[in-house]
């Protein structure tokens, strides 16, 4: 507790610019959860909160709340008591699941300043793979509008049902629902696809969801 007082007290060798830095970084992350380096306009706020890092902490650790960083990813995410954080539904938790997937297989086009995109098809051609189920449009609209409010991506138009609509994968993607979310929405998903759950399954048949689980396990062990 000490530290984090004797943190707090950097705040007075702030300039005036810098203070401002301060408040709209902070209300970014109390706001929208993350800072995302490869974003233009908030590149220098991430270098920012990366350079002030101890005095973030201390500020948040007052509110009971902390600062998650992955500076190979180059995200910083805010994590709140339970009454601040995000929640998804379990639809929400199997997109995010869909599109942690998508930019597994397209983590090779990220760089420090631009981000893999995929379409809205692929999208759900992915999900569909997953759940077993169509989506329906009013469902992928929502689901859409609600991950690019998150920050989880950025979609080039308001037309969220064609499927030629560019989505922007962001790296966010993967830092934002936690372990056991992950694995509730597996097992859930395991459950829906299993033979048991089919009316025409083939025991010897490989559901469509068993490889997509895999891989989400082995992007989680490899973080």
């Amino acid at each position: 507790m000490n530290q984090d007082i004797e943190a707090l007290s950097l705040i007075q060798e702030l300039s005036t610019d810098e203070f401002e830095r301060f408040r709209k970084a902070a209300h970014i992350l109390t706001s929208k959860t993350f800072i995302i380096r490869g974003i233009g306009k908030e590149r220098e706020l991430y270098d920012f909160t990366v350079r002030n890092i101890a005095l973030f902490e201390a500020w948040f650790s007052c509110m009971d709340a902390s600062l998650v960083r992955d500076e190979n990813l180059g995200v910083i995410a805010f994590r709140g008591s339970g009454l601040v954080r995000m929640h998804f539904t379990r639809e929400e938790i199997c997109a995010v699941l869909a599109l942690r997937l998508l930019y597994e297989d397209k983590k090779l086009e990220v760089s420090l300043t631009s981000f893999p995109v995929v379409s809205v098809a692929d999208f759900q051609q992915k999900y569909n793979a997953m759940t077993g189920d169509e989506i329906r449009k009013t469902a992928l609209i929502n689901i859409l509008r609600r991950l690019s409010s998150c920050k989880l991506v950025a979609i080039d138009s308001q037309d969220y049902a064609d499927p030629e609509t560019i989505v922007q994968l962001y790296p966010s993607i993967l830092m934002s629902i936690d372990r056991n979310a992950l694995d509730e929405a597996v097992v859930f998903l395991e459950s829906k696809n299993s033979p048991d759950n089919k009316n025409a399954a083939d025991d010897s048949a490989e559901s469509p969801v068993d490889d997509s689980i895999e891989a989400v396990e082995r992007s989680e062990g490899d973080e």
